[in-house]
């Protein structure tokens, strides 16, 4: 193992191969206009905030085109996505082509996109949002969930997707 100190940090390029050490969910943050315009990201920058209220969070980058939609919506859905579902991860989080073309969801009481097949659905109203350098942070209180706990989630590790041992889930 190689230290790196705070003062010997040489570029942003060492703090994400540091941070790349620790292993995420992959989420696809989206959201749906009252015309029926549809957003849609990649995001393994999510987390639990507060069970009471309850509140998630998430990160975008400053100069995100699909963040530039979700943030004026006043409801959005958080889609946390199964080990199958590396393909829809990697078509969320490209900006060259249609997302939405074949993509299976259903709209929740908000009219906000469900994503089929994930292993949680939470149905978030917008809370609030935070400068975080070269991010914004944006927390949302969720409304409701549907979840399917048997389901094994779609990891991110060393900028990579990778799966859980399947005997966790048996």
């Amino acid at each position: 193992m190689t230290d790196i100190s705070l003062s010997d940090l040489a570029s942003a390029d060492d703090l994400r191969t540091s941070v790349g050490n620790y292993c995420s969910g992959v989420v696809i943050v989206a959201g749906r206009t009252p015309d029926g315009g549809l957003y849609g990201m990649t995001c393994q920058s999510f987390h639990s905030l507060s069970l009471d209220p309850p509140l998630v969070t998430y990160f975008a980058g400053k100069g995100s085109r699909s963040y530039a939609g979700l943030r004026s919506l006043d409801h959005f859905a958080i889609n946390v996505l199964a080990e199958d579902q590396e393909d829809l991860a990697m078509r969320f989080a490209r900006s060259d082509r249609d997302k939405w073309a074949g993509t299976s969801w259903t709209a929740d009481r908000f009219g906000q996109p469900q994503l089929s097949g994930c292993i949680a659905n939470l149905s978030c109203a917008r809370h609030a949002e935070y400068e975080g350098g070269d991010h914004l942070i944006h927390v949302g209180r969720v409304n409701a969930i549907a979840h399917a706990p048997r389901k094994a989630p779609l990891l991110f590790f060393r900028s990579q997707f990778t799966r859980l041992e399947r005997e966790l889930f048996r």
